[in-house]
C-alpha cells in the first residue's frame, strides 16, 4: 500500500506544470458582491446571462446539441449586518423555442456571512462554473443546464491559500419515494507557491464526491452509487508585456467508484490533461490534450468520458482528444455587459473525427442600494 501511495505521489510530481487551473469563464461566474452603497441595507440586484451554445458534434460519446436562450435571476438583499447578507429572489431560464414561458423556474435563498478571511453560504451557492473545476470533472453546459446549485458552500482566502468547499443537495426525497437522495460534494484548494510582477506558479488539488442511496426510500432499480473524481496540477503563467502573457498547465485525474453499481465496465481510471496558451488583453488561444484510461465522470464535461450519453452501451477505454481553443472575452463599451465568444475545433485522435463547437455569451450585473436603518 505504501509503495502504491508513494508511487501516485511521484506520479503527481511529475505531470505538475501550468497557468490558470481553467479556462478563462469569468464572464460566466457568479460571485457575492460585498461592496455596501452606504447608509443602505437593502439591495436589488439582476444578474442576466444570455447564451448560445451549439456543439457539432458526431462521435459516438456525446451528441451535437444547441442550447440558445437566457437567464434572469433577479433578487432582493438584506443586510443585517456588514457581514451578514440575507439574499432571496428567482432565478429563470428560457430557451427559445420551447413551448413553455420557462424552461426552469426557480426560487432562491441565501444566507451569507463573511469573515476577514473566509465566507460561509447556507442555500443557494456560488455554484457551476465558479467552483473553478477542471472540464472533465465539470460539465461546461453546467452553467446553462444546472447553474442552481443549493446546499452549503465555505471559502477561504488568505496569503497563498485559496479555497472553495461545498456541498450540493441535488435530490430530496421523503419516506417510502421510488428514488435515491444525491448529492454532490466538492473541494477546489489553490496554493500560490511562486509571484512576482513577471511571472507566477501555483499548485492546486480539487475533488468531488458523488453519492445517490439512501436508507428511507423502496427504490430496487436505481443502485447504490458512490464515485470520486479528484485531480492534481500546477499552473504556470508568464507575462511578457503588460497586457501579453503565455501560460501552461497539466494536471492529473482519477476515478474511483467506491460503491459495487456494476454499472460501469471499470471501477477506477485515470485521466491527464494539458493546456499551452496566449493571451492578449481579451484574446486567449489555447490548445488542450486529453488522455483519458477509464475516465468516468458523472458531473464532467461528457465528450472527456469513456461512456456515452447518446448510446448506453457504448465504451471507449481510451481517448485520446486535442483541442484548439479562440475564446476572446470583452466588456462592451465599458458597461457592465460582458461578452464571451468561443470557437473550439476538436479532433479525436483515436477515432480520427473531427468536431467542433462554437459559444457567445452576453452577462449583464446590476444593483441598486437603497432604504435606511
Amino acid at each position: 500500500m505504501k509503495t502504491k501511495l508513494l508511487f501516485w505521489f511521484g506520479l503527481n510530481l511529475f505531470f505538475l506544470v501550468q497557468a490558470n487551473a481553467q479556462l478563462p469563464n469569468e464572464v460566466l461566474i457568479d460571485s457575492t458582491n460585498w461592496v455596501q452603497t452606504e447608509g443602505k441595507p437593502f439591495e436589488l440586484a439582476v444578474k442576466n446571462t444570455n447564451y448560445l451554445r451549439n456543439t457539432e458534434y458526431f462521435n459516438r460519446i456525446e451528441e451535437g446539441r444547441t442550447l440558445f436562450g437566457y437567464q434572469l435571476h433577479p433578487s432582493l438583499s438584506y443586510r443585517a449586518h456588514p457581514a451578514i447578507k440575507l439574499e432571496t429572489g428567482l432565478w429563470l431560464r428560457h430557451d427559445f423555442g420551447g413551448n413553455n414561458p420557462f424552461t426552469t423556474a426557480l426560487p432562491t435563498f441565501s444566507l451569507r456571512a463573511k469573515g476577514n478571511y473566509s465566507e460561509l453560504i447556507f442555500g443557494t451557492l456560488d455554484g457551476a462554473i465558479s467552483h473553478g473545476l477542471l472540464e472533465p470533472m465539470l460539465d461546461i453546459n453546467a452553467v446553462i443546464t444546472q447553474r442552481i446549485e443549493n446546499g452549503f458552500q465555505f471559502k477561504f482566502k488568505r496569503g497563498a491559500l485559496k479555497a472553495d468547499n461545498w456541498i450540493n443537495w441535488q435530490n430530496y426525497i421523503e419516506p417510502g419515494a421510488f428514488d435515491k437522495e444525491r448529492f454532490t460534494a466538492g473541494v477546489n484548494w489553490n496554493l500560490r507557491l511562486h509571484e512576482n510582477a513577471q511571472a507566477r506558479l501555483e499548485t492546486y488539488y480539487m475533488a468531488t464526491v458523488f453519492h445517490q442511496g439512501g436508507q428511507i426510500d423502496i427504490d430496487t432499480i436505481q443502485p447504490f452509487l458512490m464515485m470520486v473524481n479528484d485531480a492534481v496540477g500546477v499552473k504556470y503563467q508568464r507575462k511578457l508585456s503588460q497586457d501579453v502573457h503565455w501560460f501552461a498547465e497539466a494536471s492529473m485525474l482519477r476515478y474511483t467508484e467506491t460503491s459495487d453499481s456494476k454499472l460501469y465496465p471499470e471501477k477506477q481510471g485515470l485521466g491527464y490533461y494539458a493546456n499551452l496558451g496566449f493571451a492578449n488583453n481579451g484574446l486567449h488561444i489555447m490548445m488542450s490534450y486529453w488522455q483519458g484510461n477509464h475516465f468516468i465522470s458523472p458531473g464532467g464535461t461528457q465528450i472527456y468520458q469513456s461512456v456515452s450519453s447518446a448510446d448506453k452501451q457504448y465504451y471507449e477505454r481510451n481517448r485520446q482528444l486535442l483541442f484548439t481553443r479562440f475564446i476572446y472575452n470583452k466588456s462592451l463599451y465599458q458597461s457592465p455587459v460582458m461578452a464571451s465568444a468561443r470557437f473550439e475545433p476538436i479532433y479525436d485522435l483515436n477515432n480520427g473525427i473531427f468536431d467542433f463547437s462554437f459559444s457567445l455569451y452576453l452577462s449583464y450585473r446590476f444593483s441598486y442600494g437603497f432604504g435606511s436603518k
